[in-house]
């Protein structure tokens, strides 16, 4: 079957600190101190056999993501440009969908001919920090599409653990190829979930909102607080192309920070006179611009305010102290969507509370995979879909 490979030299980094595990497995946290020269092509592998617990799945739809792009780029000195956890060679491929067509040996929660999305975190279940119910900081994380075969192929295996049925999702909008594409957003959408009301906790109904960033994670950040009755989200975003499907996705207040910057005009004092001097209970940074939106998000939140940190950027963000505590506010890290996220996400846009289908902006076959990363890498499109028939 076809799948899409990176390659890349392991070549570690002097100045990095690898752990023990990292150097017997060859995987690492930081992928930037450690892949060299990454490469991306088309290879031909056997079509995989599921194993006890597994399923054989043929891929219907994969979302392109941010992290196939940086996986893919290089940094000035060659490394490959993503700063998190990944193993080379892997094939890539992490948001998607696809119809069950094989079981493995005690699977007795799906059938074949179920459609599903699949989880990318491959928590173990059985170390300490994943029976204290934090799976995505599993201390033996495997990751669909980062250390194991991903989705950009024709079929994947995978443990029936990981997999969540979309079938509501296609009985509501009528339409299964429809519902592939939904499904295939189901995990960025998850990440967002997880970050707003699993690590933050939340907000109440009738809160203001500000939302830093509007690639998919972004996004979907909107849906999700339109949803749960933020009565305003207010959107940072540079492109205009994003801002405007902002916009559309249910944001009350678009703007450019770094337009508005040359003019004089502070992003902050923006924010207060769109919420009439009011202060903002949530900070959602999906950016990954820490060091230009922290110092923002500091002066417009309320007491005991929150920001979110979904996006993925290793720059030291500056952070007033005194005033976090003086203000009681805080900070949230989140990473994955594991923790029975899947099914309350499917589940709101079987109910059709969100619509996420006007975020696909761009459609490519598997042949033209690597095309689909490079469209993606322009930064144009929110989300760029490879499709299968």
């Amino acid at each position: 079957m076809k799948a899409l490979l990176l390659d890349a030299e392991w070549k570690p980094k002097s100045t990095y600190r690898f752990s023990e595990h990292e150097l017997a497995t060859k995987s690492t946290y930081n992928g930037s101190e450690a892949f060299y020269n990454p490469t991306l092509k088309m290879i031909d592998i056997p079509v995989p056999k599921p194993v006890q617990g597994e399923v054989l799945v043929k891929v219907k739809c994969t979302g392109v993501c941010g992290s196939d792009v940086h996986m893919s780029q290089r940094l000035a000195d060659g490394y490959t440009a993503y700063p998190g956890h990944c193993k080379f060679p892997v094939v890539l491929g992490h948001e998607w969908s696809g119809e069950v067509v094989e079981l493995g040996k005690g699977v007795t929660s799906l059938k074949v001919g179920d459609l599903i999305a699949v989880e990318e975190m491959a928590w173990c279940g059985k170390c300490t920090v994943c029976r204290s119910g934090l799976f995505d900081q599993c201390t033996q994380l495997e990751e669909i599409g980062f250390t194991k075969q991903g989705s950009f192929a024709e079929y994947i295996a995978v443990p029936e653990q990981y997999c969540w049925k979309i079938n509501d999702i296609a009985t509501a909008l009528g339409d299964k190829k429809k519902a592939f594409e939904i499904g295939a957003m189901v995990e960025p959408c998850c990440v967002a979930y997880n970050g707003i009301f699993i690590s933050a906790g939340g907000f109440l109904p009738g809160s203001y909102v500000v939302i830093a960033g509007c690639g998919p994670v972004g996004m979907m950040g909107i849906a999700l607080t339109r949803a749960s009755g933020a009565a305003k989200v207010i959107v940072m975003e540079p492109s205009v192309t994003r801002r405007d499907l902002a916009v559309k996705m249910g944001a009350d207040y678009a703007f450019d920070p770094v337009a508005c910057e040359k003019q004089g005009k502070r992003p902050a004092d923006i924010i207060k006179e769109v919420t009439g001097g009011e202060g903002v209970k949530m900070c959602i940074e999906a950016a990954a611009a820490g060091p230009v939106t922290y110092p923002i998000f500091e002066e417009v939140l309320d007491p005991s305010g929150k920001i979110v940190q979904c996006g993925m950027g290793a720059a030291k963000v500056p952070v007033s102290v005194l005033r976090m505590q003086w203000q009681r506010l805080h900070i949230n890290g989140s990473v994955g969507h594991s923790g029975a996220i899947f099914p309350l996400v499917i589940r709101l846009l079987a109910a059709k509370r969100m619509d996420l289908s006007p975020m696909v902006t761009g459609r490519y076959s598997l042949d033209k995979v690597i095309d689909a990363i490079k469209t993606a890498e322009k930064l144009m499109d929110t989300k760029v879909m490879v499709v299968q028939d």
